[in-house]
């Protein structure tokens, strides 16, 4: 799919692809740029399931293994042990 910007660098977005991202007119979109050039366009409203999430910040960590409950906890713990110690505000 091709879009055209205007002068005004203002482009329109047909109604397959608002149907896509499940969007009507007036409703808010957000712009994401990404790390190689392109942007994603998503429903800013628009509720995602958990699973979609995966990966999401990868271009930021890079490859990672996942955590297990127990070392998520770990780390709760520990956030909270050093955020009493600096004094909670």
């Amino acid at each position: 799919m091709y879009l055209t910007l205007t002068r005004n660098g203002q482009f329109t977005v047909n109604k397959s692809l608002m149907e896509h991202i499940g969007v009507k007119p007036g409703d808010p979109i957000s712009v994401r740029p990404m790390p190689d050039g392109s942007f994603s366009v998503t429903a800013r409203n628009k509720k995602r399931p958990l699973s979609e999430m995966r990966g999401a910040f990868r271009h930021i960590f890079g490859d990672v293994e996942p955590l297990s409950l127990e070392e998520i906890d770990k780390a709760i713990s520990e956030g909270y042990m050093n955020a009493g110690k600096a004094g909670l505000k």
